[in-house]
């Protein structure tokens, strides 16, 4: 059902919110420099490797994610996915005005001061997902990615998310040795974060989703496009819980 036009303005907005907080949680991960995220290691590296802000680097790998799902689903592939195009922009240009915010902040060799850094990106970032997942608008395209090689492929999603994040990490590390000669972006963080935002996310959903959806007029059963749904129609398509 088309949805209203004060209905679509509310989403948009959760939406933005969403992304901008998750940027925000991929920067306090950065300060922490205890290592980022699976799915911003590749980026962050790159990043490092040639030069440009991490933001302008998530753009790019993030375009790449798109150009591979019309690659997997071929004539599947629906033009509304192309809004993923601004939704890349606008996290790389969040993630880089994020960084400028907390660039006040002090780096620091103090453990605990570094470890709450990365407790806020953990934060951060699973409450930005629930936020912009909520809204059933659009996945961003490496969340999309993953959906896309779950559906053509017949994998359960968890599994997909999980080898993605594997082969990201892995990416990195190689690229990482093989060119700074050294450990960048990767450590206890990644690893903490591969867990701890889900456990979060978890957390947030508990306590938030049910007001969230009242507020967005969304049905209480309707969550996270599946990818059929996500990817392929605009009708009705079997919800996901």
């Amino acid at each position: 059902m088309k949805l209203q036009k004060s209905a679509l303005i509310k989403r948009l907005v959760i939406f933005a919110a969403g992304i901008f907080i998750m940027a925000t949680g991929v920067s306090f991960s950065v300060k922490s420099d205890l290592g980022v995220s699976p799915v911003t290691s590749v980026p962050y590296v790159l990043s490092r490797i040639f030069g440009l802000s991490l933001g302008t680097w998530t753009i790019f790998f993030y375009i790449f994610c798109m150009a591979l799902q019309a690659a997997i689903l071929r004539r599947e592939y629906k033009l509304i996915n192309l809004f993923q195009i601004a939704a890349s922009f606008a996290f790389g240009w969040f993630t880089d005005l994020s960084t400028r915010m907390i660039s006040f902040l002090p780096v620091t060799d103090n453990y605990i001061v570094r470890f709450v850094y990365l407790a806020l990106g953990i934060c951060c970032v699973a409450f930005g997902i629930l936020l912009y997942l909520t809204t059933a608008l659009i996945a961003l395209p490496t969340d999309g990615t993953v959906q896309a090689i779950s559906y053509k492929g017949g994998f359960k999603l968890h599994k997909v998310k999980i080898a993605y994040d594997s082969v990201s990490t892995a990416i990195s590390l190689v690229l990482s040795l093989a060119v700074l000669r050294g450990l960048n972006g990767l450590g206890v963080g990644t690893v903490i974060a591969s867990f701890g935002v889900g456990r979060m996310l978890g957390v947030f959903t508990a306590l938030l989703k049910k007001r969230l959806t009242r507020f967005l007029n969304i049905p209480p059963d309707d969550g996270p496009a599946p990818p059929r749904r996500t990817l392929h129609t605009r009708g009705n398509a079997k919800k996901a819980g």
